[in-house]
C-alpha cells in the first residue's frame, strides 16, 4: 500500500487541543488527526492509502470535512470557520515515491476563553468524531449560528433552529423552553395578550416585528443577556432529535 497525507486548516477559537486520531469507515483513509495550533487554527490532517492524485484526495476530504468541523463546533461549544487545503504529500504511483503540494492561509486573530479538554475529553472527542454522521443540517445551522460575532444575529439564527425542530410553530418552541426552564420568564403578547411569550420568544419578536413601545437599545440589551442561555436551549433541541 502507498501512503499519502493531504492536510486542512481552519480557523477556530476557544479550543486548545493536543492531536487526536480518529478513524473512519472510507476503505481509503487510514486515520484522521485532529489538532490546534496557535490557539487559533484547526488542523486536519487525512492519511490517505492509494490515493495518487490530489483531487481524489480533496474530493475524499471535502465529504468529511463537515463531521468533523461541524461536531467540533457543536460538542465543544466553540466557533469553527471554513476548512481550507493547506498541501499535502501523496504517493505517485503504488512504489510509494511522493509529489507535495503547499498552500498557504491566513487566519485572522480572535479572542474568547480557551477549553483544553483533558485526556478523558480527548478520547471522548475522538470517538464523538468517529460515530456516523448524520443530521447534517442541524449541525450546520448551529456552527452557523455560533460564529455570528454580533448577538442579534446569534440569537436570530439560533431561535430559527428552535422554530425548524417545532414545526416552525412559536407556540412549541415555548412549550420546549418552558419544558427545560420552568421559572423562565415570560409576559403576554401585544398583539394578543392571551398568548404568553417566553422572554425569548418576545425578543426575537421585538427584532422581527414592528412592535409599539420597544426601543431597539434595549432589546439588543436583553438580547445580549439571554443569548447565551438560548444556545444552550438549541443545543438539548438538536441533542434530542439527533
Amino acid at each position: 500500500m502507498a501512503t499519502g497525507t493531504i492536510e486542512f486548516v481552519a480557523p477556530i477559537a476557544g479550543l486548545r487541543l493536543h492531536p487526536i486520531d480518529a478513524s473512519n469507515s472510507h476503505p481509503a483513509v487510514e486515520k484522521i488527526v485532529v489538532e490546534t495550533r496557535d490557539d487559533k487554527r484547526l488542523r486536519i490532517i487525512f492519511h490517505l492509502v492509494d490515493v495518487f492524485t490530489f483531487e481524489e484526495a480533496e474530493a475524499i476530504a471535502e465529504g468529511i470535512l463537515p463531521s468533523i468541523v461541524n461536531r467540533l463546533a457543536f460538542y465543544r461549544n466553540v466557533r469553527v470557520g471554513e476548512p481550507h487545503f493547506t498541501g499535502g504529500s501523496l504517493p505517485k504511483d503504488a512504489s510509494g515515491s511522493s509529489y507535495t503540494v503547499t498552500n498557504s492561509i491566513r487566519i485572522r486573530d480572535s479572542v474568547v476563553a480557551d477549553i483544553a479538554p483533558n485526556e478523558t475529553g480527548r478520547r471522548e472527542l475522538a470517538r464523538l468524531l468517529e460515530e456516523p454522521y448524520t443530521h447534517n443540517e442541524l449541525y450546520s445551522a448551529y456552527r452557523f449560528a455560533g460564529n455570528q460575532s454580533d448577538a442579534v444575529a446569534r440569537f436570530m439564527f439560533l431561535y430559527n433552529i428552535l422554530l425548524q425542530l417545532h414545526n416552525d410553530s412559536q407556540r412549541e418552541v415555548d412549550d420546549f423552553i418552558r419544558g427545560e426552564m420552568p421559572s423562565v420568564p415570560q409576559s403576554p403578547s401585544p398583539h394578543n395578550p392571551s398568548v404568553v411569550e417566553t422572554v425569548y420568544t418576545r425578543l426575537r419578536n421585538e427584532v422581527g416585528h414592528r412592535r409599539l413601545r420597544t426601543a431597539p437599545e434595549q432589546t439588543r440589551t436583553e438580547i445580549e443577556g439571554n443569548v447565551a442561555a438560548l444556545q444552550e436551549l438549541v443545543k438539548t433541541a438538536i441533542w434530542r432529535a439527533i
